[in-house]
């Protein structure tokens, strides 16, 4: 039975160290410079996803685009052209451009008029790896 309690015990105290490092919902996503240091900045800070980086060559495919907040990757995005799903097109075999944190929710979104330069409309994908309450604080 001590043995028990000890190891229960140790479990907690050990969650509580490590507590802190994931605190602020961010201390535990990759570092933009580390995943993909020839990205770009592409998009001034939106709400709740940052700013969004991209290699210039990867937005002809749809991404990955990187969803960036204090430096670290909250999400990975691709957009789609709507007429491309409308035909039918497959989209397989996409990489996140990193090894990937645990995902806690995916948006995707229709954009009737496109975003950006991409004037036609799109589907965009979010795959987050930051929860929702950390992103509203942004």
């Amino acid at each position: 039975m001590k043995a028990a309690v000890s190891r229960i015990l140790t479990g907690a105290a050990l969650t509580c160290l490590a507590a802190p490092a994931l605190a602020d919902g961010l201390s535990h996503l990759p570092m933009l410079e580390a995943v993909a240091p020839e990205a770009q900045q592409i998009s001034p800070h939106v709400p709740h996803m940052g700013t969004h980086w991209a290699n210039p060559a990867n937005l002809e495919h749809g991404g990955p685009i990187y969803c960036v907040i204090e430096g670290r990757v909250v999400c990975v995005e691709y957009m789609f052209p709507a007429a491309a799903f409308a035909a039918g097109a497959d989209f397989t075999g996409l990489a996140p451009g990193i090894e990937t944190p645990p995902i806690t929710h995916i948006d995707i979104e229709y954009m009737p008029e496109g975003v950006g330069p991409m004037t036609d409309p799109l589907y965009q994908f979010h795959i987050y790896f930051a929860d929702q309450a950390v992103l509203a604080a942004h």
